[in-house]
């Protein structure tokens, strides 16, 4: 089937974000098309100063791309796949996984700080713009302060510098990928800190009616490994609903022997509940296993977690999309 020329590639206007989709515009004139890249205001974007979790939208930064692609405005739409929907909506297709950067969390210290995260002193405070960060800091250290902040990696990075907290919490991913990767003073062990599901991944979309497209972004651009980690991730996520609104966190990847290896959490905002554990599969299995560890760390206690924090309007991940 053909493809269009040129291809109108959606995305985001943040730094990180216009990185993402310039890294998929690169391989794809590689092998021959034309990229032009249209960028797109969410409602994420629009809502700076409102924590995520407060918004209620699972799909705050992919909607409004999700609509371009539906309306045939553009072609295709490269996301953090840590921000797109477990359930994607209707008409759309996930074509393609990129390759995975580092998945794990960082700590940036603030430039008075000259300590590592171990060094914090007692009721220290650190931002982070994540209840999952939040609630798996608090189970590891309970005297912390946690604070929200918002904002792009850029604009975060200067709120650090100009306020009194000791620390910040972001994803190495996104430092890496800008060229900010000095700020990490930690790579946080996943010990104590699960990754979001789909952190440091790429997810490159289009309509399902496009099969020449999804065809031609799975050849050049979709990243075996990383699909089959991400899978496995996002049945989690599917299965325990909720989205951005409920602490937990799932990291799957393929070992030296080839099997599948899934952890997993959900947490009490306060961070004083939280059920883990971690399971092993051929990668083949992941959604199947991590459907089931859901239901495990469900039925552990964390439905009861979920309830609290959700209460009845608790639903499948990605109901909510409509176009």
């Amino acid at each position: 089937m053909s493809v269009p020329d040129p291809l109108v590639l959606g995305t985001r206007s943040s730094k990180l974000a216009l990185w993402q989709a310039n890294f998929v515009k690169s391989k794809l004139e590689a092998r021959g098309h034309r990229v032009e890249l249209e960028p797109i205001t969410t409602k994420g974007d629009e809502s700076q100063d409102v924590p995520i979790s407060e918004i209620g939208d699972e799909a705050v930064f992919t909607k409004e791309l999700d609509r371009a692609l539906l309306a045939g405005d553009i072609h295709l739409a490269v996301h953090s796949l840590k921000d797109i929907p477990s359930t994607v909506p209707e008409g759309i297709t996930l074509a393609a996984v990129g390759p995975r950067e580092e998945p794990f969390d960082a700590f940036v210290a603030h430039p008075s700080f000259d300590g590592h995260l171990d060094d914090l002193p007692m009721k220290a405070t650190v931002a982070t713009a994540s209840l999952r960060r939040k609630a798996q800091v608090r189970t590891w250290r309970s005297d912390l302060d946690v604070v929200p902040v918002r904002g792009n990696v850029d604009t975060r990075l200067d709120k650090l510098v100009e306020s009194d907290w000791h620390g910040m919490i972001l994803a190495v991913a996104g430092l890496v990928r800008m060229g900010l990767s000095n700020h990490i003073r930690d790579r946080i062990d996943p010990e104590i800190m699960v990754p979001a599901v789909g952190q440091g991944a790429l997810g490159i979309a289009c309509a399902a009616d496009q099969e020449g497209i999804a065809n031609r972004l799975k050849e050049v651009l979709h990243d075996e490994a990383t699909g089959y980690a991400t899978t496995a991730e996002r049945a989690f996520l599917r299965r325990v609903g909720g989205g951005c609104q409920v602490p937990l966190g799932a990291w799957a990847r393929l070992t030296d022997d080839g099997d599948l290896l899934l952890d997993a959490c959900i947490a009490s905002l306060d961070g004083e509940e939280q059920y883990r554990d971690q399971r092993r599969c051929a990668p083949a299995d992941g959604a199947e296993v991590g459907r089931a560890l859901a239901n495990e760390l469900l039925e552990a206690g964390g439905e009861a977690v979920l309830d609290r924090i959700l209460g009845e309007s608790r639903q499948p991940s990605g109901s909510a999309f409509r176009p």
